[in-house]
């Protein structure tokens, strides 16, 4: 831990260091504990300024904003797996009271907010202490608002681009511009390559043509049926024509939702065959793989939208509630919300600087 503290051109020598040092401390007489809380001195004494990286203020000041942003993702998928598991669990996937989620949640999203602080006081550098510091503590306290705003808009952003979300990662996926060092493909953060392109896609084909196929079933079958137990499909679909909420356009809704995800997962499928070649070529195994987490977030996380008529419809037939009831809902959510860390704290974050800083002040 401390040495992923330390900026990125000085890890690797402090790395070798201290576990060298940790390996001799016994001979030596010198406990674990005294080099670990030493250590962590180096970090504290470490300098943060742009210099020390190697870098300019400005670039510092966004590689900062991006740690700011993918913390502040964590919290966002944390807190709508707690949101959307409560049916479920007493207090979400973390487990407790609903205090407790919230309690996890606000760490995550604090750690956010001081790394937007840091960006904020990296880029006031050059100016006063006053200006620097009221500049920094001025944008952590206004973020709080801002962020309490589009946490109200996520809502409503979910049900305006829930249907869309498998084309929207289909043509990402497929037309963004790629890196034309091969190099840089290949050290940008994200998921390892070890498995190869092939059968990142094939695994890539099976997560999202299976998660919508599961999400569909969820939607048109199990959930249904978890709500009103005692009863087959085709007897509850036929008792909510006779209470005059037929199921054909929920069904209709739910089905296009479902389709609009099988061109990502044949182009996937497409890749498993025949290579990133052609038209396919900017689809490496490092995209691939962050594309299908995406998805499987999408999937996750919007599969209400397609199942809210049904849903709705259900309920006001059965006098029941109208949220999910079947385990499947249980399992989707859990998949986005361990995909949604995942692609935050994996993928949003900026490169290491690789080399090392030039000066140490």
């Amino acid at each position: 831990m401390a040495a992923r503290l330390l900026p990125d051109g000085r890890r690797e020598r402090y790395r070798e260091e201290w576990s060298a040092d940790l390996r001799d401390a016994p001979a030596a007489g010198i406990s674990s504990t005294q080099l670990v809380s030493g250590a962590f001195g180096v970090v504290l004494r470490t300098p943060r300024s742009a210099k020390a990286f190697g870098l300019t203020p400005s670039a510092l000041a966004g590689r900062r904003l991006r740690w700011s942003v993918a913390w502040i993702a964590a919290a966002t998928a944390l807190a709508l797996g707690s949101l959307f598991t409560r049916p479920f669990l007493a207090g979400g996937p973390i487990g407790g009271t609903p205090a407790v989620d919230l309690v996890v949640v606000a760490l995550v999203g604090c750690v956010g907010l001081i790394w937007l602080a840091a960006a904020t006081h990296g880029l006031l550098a050059a100016s006063g202490p006053a200006l620097r510091w009221g500049g920094t503590l001025c944008v952590a306290v206004v973020a709080v608002p801002a962020l309490a705003v589009v946490a109200v808009a996520v809502m409503p952003m979910m049900m305006l681009g829930g249907m869309f979300a498998g084309v929207a990662t289909f043509v990402f996926a497929w037309g963004l511009p790629a890196d034309a060092d091969p190099e840089r493909r290949r050290t940008w953060p994200g998921l390892p390559a070890r498995l190869g392109t092939r059968v990142t896609a094939l695994v890539g084909a099976l997560v999202v043509l299976g998660g919508a196929a599961l999400a569909v079933a969820h939607i048109l079958v199990w959930n249904p049926s978890a709500k009103v137990p005692g009863l087959t499909v085709p007897e509850i679909y036929a008792q909510m024509a006779a209470r005059s909420e037929p199921a054909g356009d929920a069904v209709i809704w739910a089905v296009v939702w479902g389709a609009t995800w099988v061109p990502l997962g044949l182009l996937f499928l497409a890749t498993a065959i025949f290579g990133n070649r052609g038209p396919l070529r900017r689809l490496d195994a490092r995209r691939v793989a962050r594309a299908a987490l995406v998805a499987l977030i999408g999937i996750g996380f919007t599969q209400w939208v397609a199942g809210f008529s049904m849903g709705m419809s259900v309920a006001d037939a059965f006098a029941v509630s109208g949220g999910d009831s079947a385990l499947s809902g249980l399992l989707l959510t859990a998949a986005a919300t361990v995909a949604g860390v995942i692609v935050a704290l994996r993928v949003l974050p900026p490169a290491s600087v690789a080399a090392a800083p030039s000066a140490t002040g």
